[in-house]
């Protein structure tokens, strides 16, 4: 049994600060955090934040560099007026070592909890890193998906205390009032505990009432933390969470295995939806506190609902009619609901195709969807006025050069007007059962961890395909899709890294952007 290292105190003596490893200028304010404020404040406990989103010297802390640019070279993205962040009272910081340091030392935190993806881990750690081990008072507590698939070998971090695996609504407060009042902690649920030379594993809680989840609270953050990049321009963005894991079971993603485990330890179904009145309340309390020009629906596939749900949410959304962003699959758009989303003023949605050689989609990636469906989906919605995007990934376990050109032709099939936003290249994220298969091949060490966004470099070693090919390949995606065929043999030399290489990308880039820059946009990034 372990007892909490703390000496009994009121939650209000007890402090907490929650660090948020965000890659620069990446992702939005987190539900997690959000959620995990409201719960916290309304439990007393003393709560501050470390957020990194603004420090353009991330890079220093050996993680690799950021691709937020790659991303812009690559015509991968939009290009926007870095004055805008200005204009919205945004500026850039630096010294985030230095920074963090000092927000623990004026803090002094108890507890520090860290909602990590598999791209933000080593951050967290080169901060954490940071602090001199007599000056370690505090304990810390990794969350967050990433913690849920790679609990064992997080904990083993001697800078990692407790790991929280799946949902940590219930489990955080637990731990958290435990704690503060010198209770046991190493029984709680959905916790790896480590103390006393020890390493206490426990079982899953059953998955939350979504609709009872507290609205988000981020007023830990600065004023200009809601401000985000997307098609060009700098919107004021908050998230929205409509549902709640993902009913398909691409092999890509590590969503679909939450059902898998919380069917085998809880025998629960983890895939749930919210309630059109609790998304009412949500949006007003949002609208009149944040005042949002965009929405960001923070859901893996935001169609994955009944006709008559869908009615019933663009009834609801058609009193705000605020635009939107969202994720969804071809299968799950029709020509009504097309013209629906027109009517609720979505502003872009962007379409998994992820592969475009159906056997291998089949077979590896577990998306049994016929060409002429995803086909008729995409100009279903270049019919409307909201953008629409095509997302695809390559360098997924065996593939080869054929197997992506494949995905190349697939795409130059849809509408003209559909989004050139490039390909990402494959993570193998933990729980996800392509990680498991490109192990199980020799193609990846189980040991590997992605580090950063995948944008930039592949982590597999295969015998079909180079690393450096696929590079190549990510980085004129694009121009494969745009350009005309008598335009390939040019754009195989700008894959090269060399000084020929550079030079043509160069050259296309330039005629890549007084041609089609228009088919570009920026997306939000999701991580993993």
């Amino acid at each position: 049994m372990i007892k909490s290292p703390f000496k009994q105190r009121a939650n209000k003596d007890f402090k907490i600060l929650m660090l948020y490893p965000n890659l620069h200028m990446s992702a939005l304010m987190p539900q997690s955090i959000g959620i995990f404020t409201s719960l916290l404040k309304n439990e007393g406990f003393k709560l501050d934040l470390f957020d990194c989103t603004y420090y353009e010297d991330i890079d220093s802390l050996t993680i690799g560099k950021n691709t937020n640019q790659e991303k812009v070279d690559n015509r991968n993205v939009a290009k926007y007026d870095n004055s805008e962040w200005h204009e919205k009272g945004v500026k850039p910081k630096i010294n985030i070592r230095e920074e963090f340091k000092k927000k623990v030392s004026d803090f002094d935190p108890d507890l520090i909890i860290v909602s990590v993806l598999e791209s933000t881990y080593f951050l967290a750690i080169e901060l954490l890193k940071s602090i001199p081990e007599n000056k370690r008072k505090f304990k810390t507590l990794f969350g967050g998906v990433f913690a849920t698939y790679a609990t064992s070998k997080i904990i083993k971090n001697k800078l990692v205390d407790y790991v929280c695996r799946g949902e940590g609504e219930g489990a955080v407060v637990e731990l958290c009032k435990n704690l503060a009042s010198g209770a046991r902690i190493d029984n709680i649920k959905n916790f790896t505990i480590k103390g006393e030379g020890k390493i206490f594993n426990n079982p899953m809680r059953p998955p939350i009432d979504i609709n009872d989840v507290p609205i988000p609270d981020w007023d830990l953050f600065e004023e200009g933390s809601l401000y985000r990049p997307m098609q060009g321009k700098i919107w004021r963005a908050v998230g929205l969470e409509t549902q709640r894991g993902c009913p398909y079971t691409c092999t890509f993603c590590n969503s679909p295995s939450n059902n898998v485990v919380y069917k085998g330890e809880t025998n629960a179904r983890f895939h749930r939806k919210k309630s059109i009145k609790r998304l009412e309340k949500e949006l007003d309390f949002l609208v009149k506190k944040y005042d949002p020009n965009l929405i960001y629906f923070v859901v893996d596939t935001f169609l994955a609902m009944s006709n008559k749900e869908f009615e019933e949410l663009k009834d609801l959304y058609s009193h705000y009619k605020i635009p939107f962003w969202m994720n969804t699959r071809a299968e799950t758009i029709t020509e009504d609901r097309a013209a629906g989303l027109e009517e609720m003023n979505m502003l872009r949605m962007n379409i998994g195709i992820e592969h475009g050689n159906y056997d291998y989609r089949r077979t590896y990636l577990k998306r049994n969807v016929k060409d002429e469906v995803q086909i008729k989906a995409f100009e279903i919605a270049s019919q409307h006025k909201y953008t629409s995007c095509a997302n695809s990934i390559i360098g997924m376990p065996d593939e080869t050069r054929e197997l992506i050109f494949d995905t190349i032709k697939f795409v130059r099939k849809l509408p003209d007007n559909i989004d050139a936003t490039g390909a990402f290249i494959f993570a193998p994220y933990h729980g996800t059962p392509l990680r498991d298969l490109a192990i199980e091949k020799g193609y990846l060490n189980d040991e590997e961890i992605c580090s950063l966004s995948n944008t930039s470099a592949s982590m597999l070693r295969m015998p079909t395909i180079t690393k450096e090919e696929i590079s190549g390949l990510a980085k004129v995606f694009s121009f494969y899709i745009k350009f005309p065929e008598n335009r390939w043999n040019d754009i195989k030399i700008a894959e090269k890294n060399d000084e020929e290489g550079t030079k043509m990308f160069e050259k296309l880039g330039k005629e890549f952007d007084e041609k089609y820059r228009e088919y570009t946009s920026s997306p939000l990034d999701l991580h993993d």
